[in-house]
């Protein structure tokens, strides 16, 4: 359990810190203010390029930490599924199946990683999506 939550850690730090450095308000700028438009569609956005750059890259980012959640959660549905039918499992594969308690942490863990992914990318899209005042 300790290994796992270290590894839950560690890919949270790294993702953390990735995102923080690519959606920092010096590389990706801010988007201009809506103010009384009807349609914030037609507000002209002057960002440099590199700066445009750095938002497409932050977007890459956030598609991928969602796949990557998505990844994690159905891995982690698989394991709780397996887990509530032990017995047909266990009945098929018999002694090659992990054992019980090992199919949870793996559900556990698996489901951390996606609920912390979900976390992040949503924090990645509300810097992405700052507008100045």
């Amino acid at each position: 359990m300790l290994t796992a939550s270290f590894i839950v850690a560690l890919v949270a730090a790294i993702a953390f810190v990735v995102v923080a450095a690519i959606t920092a308000h010096a590389r990706i700028g801010l988007l201009p203010a809506i103010g009384d438009s009807s349609n914030p569609s037609h507000v002209p956005i002057d960002l440099p390029e590199s700066a445009k750059k750095f938002r497409v890259l932050g977007w890459m980012l956030v598609l991928l930490l969602y796949l990557t959640a998505t990844f994690s959660l159905l891995q982690g549905l698989n394991d709780l599924r397996i887990v509530f039918h032990w017995e047909e499992w266990e009945a098929y594969f018999g002694s090659r199946l992990s054992d019980r308690a090992e199919i949870a942490l793996y559900c556990k863990f698996w489901m951390a990683i996606s609920v912390v992914l979900i976390l992040i990318g949503f924090w990645a899209q509300r810097r992405l999506r700052r507008r100045s005042t």
